[in-house]
């Protein structure tokens, strides 16, 4: 299972930098990482986006939709790579930071994401935004997986995860979409 998360660091001017905020956010050994790196925006973003990529493979695995991101403890291997730890579940991340944004991709089982993609766009409204990534993300497996575009439709579970349909019958492929501000990614 795969879960990913877009943070377009140029439009995500959170009021992050409020103790109370972070002591809601982060624990003590993640807040100190925030603040005592060089680039506290970049770190903070990192953070938050490793926590939502486990988040959304978590959701898939168990089904168990929580609002508490401390409940989800982030480590760092590297500067790009990470581990997320949910009720002693752990996630392997890989980020991709740029001045842009930061991008996150997390796994349950620890192999690559087979596909990945990340495009840039004009800001829309949520609606538009969805609808032009999901319309890439079925282009993109139709050609990968050699499957005509209009037989390919994405449906939300009651818990919100998306799944892929083939022909009405529900497809086995764990995808992930995101998207904020001026981009969009999907990975598989």
């Amino acid at each position: 299972m795969i879960g990913n998360d877009i943070v377009d660091l140029k439009h995500s001017a959170s009021n992050w930098k409020r103790q109370r905020f972070l002591d809601k956010v982060f624990t003590k050994k993640e807040q100190f990482l925030v603040l005592s790196s060089e680039n506290q925006h970049q770190m903070f973003w990192l953070l938050w986006s490793m926590k939502e990529a486990a988040y959304k493979v978590y959701v898939q695995q168990f089904g168990e939709r929580f609002f508490n991101p401390k409940r989800l403890v982030c480590a760092l291997i590297s500067e790009a790579k990470g581990i997320v730890s949910i009720n002693n579940i752990k996630y392997v991340t890989i980020s991709e930071i740029t001045e842009d944004y930061v991008y996150t991709i997390a796994n349950a089982n620890r192999q690559k994401a087979e596909k990945s993609f990340i495009f840039k766009a004009e800001i829309h409204p949520y609606r538009t935004q969805s609808s032009l990534l999901k319309q890439a993300f079925i282009e993109s497996v139709s050609e990968t997986r050699n499957i005509e575009p209009n037989v390919l439709n994405i449906k939300k579970t009651k818990r919100g995860v998306p799944q892929l349909f083939i022909n009405s019958e529900i497809s086995t492929l764990s995808f992930s979409l995101t998207h904020c501000g001026r981009f969009s990614g999907f990975a598989y």
